[in-house]
């Protein structure tokens, strides 16, 4: 990773110090791409193995995998692994997990959009035909990205529709019908329309999304 901790090449050096440190528990490494890379996984794991026979000692915890390299190469599970993203609904090692988030929001007003009016900053969308637009109650001061303007959708009233124009501070615009109603719940993800499916259309991942939750949003946990 290049981020932090010991170079697996370097003279070991430092192996000495930590035989006599207190609190030496565990050795880890991180996989930097077991999912886009799995051949990389076996060639970090190696290397984690040799500096591991260098010590003076085995630590009590080796653990190295992340959510796809425990999913997919159970021979690097190690004493522990650190599952990640798939603890959160995320995909990982090609699998789907249940749905873990679910961000919603109401809808606040609901007006009729006439043929070559246009919608929100910058009037990026402007409507083909008469278009009912619902306004929901989030933007990206909630952490809705910017970037989803043109291209993401929200799943309202048993449909998946579009986010028409750009995303605000507080607010952003669908598609709606006639028999949309006001403080009706529109799903931004974790329904029909998954956390990674929107995250590709904001042209992020599943991580970002949900760590950029704002704290104005309220929370709803359920066992």
């Amino acid at each position: 990773m290049s981020r932090c901790g010991f170079r697996w090449d370097s003279n070991l050096s430092w192996a000495g110090q930590l035989s006599g440190a207190g609190g030496f528990e565990g050795l880890f490494t991180h996989f930097h791409s077991a999912g886009e890379r799995p051949e990389s996984v076996e060639v970090q794991w190696n290397r984690l193995r040799d500096v591991l026979a260098a010590l003076p000692g085995r630590p009590a915890m080796i653990h190295a995998a992340n959510s796809s390299a425990a999913l997919r190469h159970p021979s690097v599970r190690g004493d522990l692994v650190r599952p990640g993203i798939f603890m959160y609904g995320g995909e990982a090692g090609g699998q789907q997990p249940e749905p873990v988030v679910r961000l919603q929001a109401p809808v606040v007003a609901l007006r009729r959009v006439r043929q070559g009016e246009s919608v929100s900053y910058g009037a990026t969308w402007v409507a083909p035909a008469d278009t009912w637009v619902a306004t929901l109650g989030i933007g990206y001061a909630d952490g809705m990205p910017r970037s989803l303007a043109g291209r993401g959708v929200v799943e309202l009233g048993g449909r998946v529709v579009p986010i028409l124009g750009r995303v605000t501070m507080d607010f952003l615009m669908v598609e709606a019908t006639e028999g949309t109603a006001l403080g009706e719940l529109a799903t931004i993800f974790g329904g029909t329309v998954s956390l990674d499916d929107q995250a590709r259309r904001a042209g992020t991942i599943s991580y970002e999304l949900l760590t950029a939750l704002g704290q104005r949003l309220h929370r709803n946990y359920q066992p």
